[in-house]
């Protein structure tokens, strides 16, 4: 519900993994696992180059689970998009796990059918609880998600400004 509107906001595109490989999933079967995590997530990235070199910005709803919990996997990536003149931002948002459980339910999506059969291994799993070990901008989800979306824009027109200043006092 965050990243359409901060895409919106931004004059992005919005690429959304569960709207983009949600309806293929299903047909993986038993094919499901890291091999399988690992293609998707290389056709995001790649979908988010394509539109990078079409010069279009973009703001891409995803876990990135192995990125905000590996450092090295979080450069790759950072430094993959940097090819593209694309500055890649980590935004965590963070909620209580029964808000997660209760706002899961509630979306009432096929997609969150596993998690939400299976909450507790879901949770181990997801650690929604431990903060990226990357730069990241966090953002508290108890509110709505205006104010969500208000906290992300000032925290990007912010880093935004700071790079601006540092350049510019390279530059004298």
């Amino acid at each position: 519900m965050v990243a359409p509107r901060i895409a919106q906001a931004l004059g992005a595109a919005s690429i959304d993994i569960d709207a983009t490989f949600g309806p293929i999933v299903p047909l993986l079967g038993p094919h499901r696992g890291e091999v399988v995590c690992t293609a998707i997530y290389e056709s995001l990235v790649a979908t988010t180059e394509t539109s990078l070199r079409a010069g279009i910005h973009v703001v891409v709803a995803a876990p990135f689970t192995r990125e905000r919990r590996d450092p090295l996997a979080w450069d790759r990536l950072s430094n993959r998009l940097a090819l593209r003149s694309a500055a890649a931002v980590l935004v965590w948002l963070s909620a209580p796990r029964e808000l997660l459980l209760e706002r899961l339910a509630a979306r009432g999506a096929n997609r969150d059918a596993d998690k939400l059969a299976d909450p507790g291994s879901w949770l181990r799993e997801a650690e929604p609880e431990v903060p990226p070990a990357v730069p990241h901008v966090a953002v508290e989800t108890t509110d709505t998600v205006e104010r969500a979306v208000e906290q992300i824009l000032r925290e990007l027109v912010e880093r935004d400004r700071a790079a601006a200043e540092y350049l510019g006092g390279r530059a004298s």
